[in-house]
């Protein structure tokens, strides 16, 4: 019986470091993917090592960069939370935020870093000045928080950043990103309301609410219509809410007995509109949070999970930066999260009515 050769030994990085006629000290930095080496260098010797057969250890390599961390610095990394919106503090009245910054905060302590908050200014107008101010401290990691305007006048330095996006902060860059399931948060919504008794279900959202989210509310909110057979009530979008007589055309037209909105704003136009929450129409939030943030509370509507969004967000980025992936990736993961529902005053089970009895005629003698 023949004896099966032992696999030959993978090659040391000096080994291809000799091959590449490169140092031992390039070689391993490119291989970590370090932006102090070209690309085209990084790309030549990652292609020669795949060649040569070399396969990385993940436990050295991880127990290495510890050590390096803990000889480079003493205090935790530092990784940015970085905001937008008119003022610095202005991401503290937006739910989103507010729970991914918890969460990641959270996850940040439990893998030994720190998240520290900066404002890259109205429209990203400081993002250049802030960029700078990263790049001193050599805070590579960041989670870029969502912002009231979906597209910054300046783009941010994304060769020297490794970032990872909350919700659908920068679409139009292919970011690594952690999110709400919408589609399957709208769908949820409709779900239980008809649970709790109700047949026409009317959607209202701004057109920002929307569009900033790929369309997924409508997208699950329709596709809820089809799949559970409640009406088919057109969803009314409106950009402020503020023409209460275009929202009584709608509901005299509609004759929702619930409406699904994002949140407060929803209500409040609503109630200006003259319409009463529960007594003529149930609600339900998209974002009960949001509602308590406004100091609305006993709402019901779906709970995003905010925080396991924002513990998410980290997990992807600790693990850019295990790797050094700086820069934008060829195939960004997406992370979706599902929310559940709450239940809540605004939208209490309906009663079922009882049949109406028919009368009984009297039986014609013979």
């Amino acid at each position: 019986m023949a004896v099966p050769l032992a696999p030959a030994a993978p090659p040391t990085l000096r080994e291809i470091a000799q091959r590449a006629g490169l140092s031992h000290t390039t070689v391993s930095l490119s291989l970590r993917n370090d932006p102090s080496i070209p690309e085209p260098t990084r790309a030549r010797v990652r292609s020669l090592a795949d060649a040569m057969g070399y396969r990385s250890n993940l436990l050295v390599s991880a127990l290495m960069t510890q050590v390096r961390l803990r000889q480079r610095q003493a205090t935790p990394e530092v990784v940015g939370f970085l905001t937008g919106g008119p003022t610095e503090a202005d991401w503290k009245n937006h739910s989103a935020s507010v729970g991914f910054y918890e969460g990641a905060r959270h996850r940040a302590q439990q893998l030994g870093m720190r998240l520290e908050t900066f404002w890259l200014g109205p429209t990203g107008l400081r993002a250049d000045e802030t960029c700078r101010m990263l790049r001193a401290r050599a805070i590579r990691g960041n989670l870029i928080a969502p912002f009231p305007l979906p597209v910054y006048a300046k783009p941010l330095d994304w060769s020297y950043l490794i970032c990872v996006a909350l919700g659908y902060a920068f679409r139009s860059q292919p970011l690594p990103r952690a999110t709400h399931h919408h589609f399957r948060g709208s769908f949820t919504a409709v779900e239980n309301l008809r649970r709790l008794g109700y047949r026409r279900i009317g959607l209202m959202l701004a057109p920002d609410e929307n569009s900033r989210v790929g369309y997924s509310w409508l997208g699950g909110y329709l596709s809820a219509q089809q799949v559970l057979g409640t009406a088919p009530l057109t969803p009314l979008f409106a950009p402020d809410f503020g023409d209460a007589g275009a929202i009584r055309r709608w509901l005299a037209h509609e004759k929702p007995d619930a409406i699904i909105g994002f949140g407060p704003k929803q209500m409040s136009a609503l109630a200006a509109a003259g319409c009463s929450i529960p007594r003529d129409v149930a609600f339900a939030a998209l974002d009960v949070q949001q509602a308590r943030l406004n100091a609305v509370n006993d709402v019901a509507g779906i709970d995003q999970n905010l925080p396991v969004i924002g513990a998410t967000a980290m997990d992807l980025l600790a693990i850019q930066l295990y790797h050094n992936e700086h820069g934008l990736p060829q195939g960004p993961v997406l992370s979706m999260v599902e929310g559940r529902w709450v239940d809540g005053k605004t939208a209490p089970r309906r009663e079922a009515r009882s049949p109406r009895r028919r009368a009984r005629r009297p039986r014609k003698r013979a």
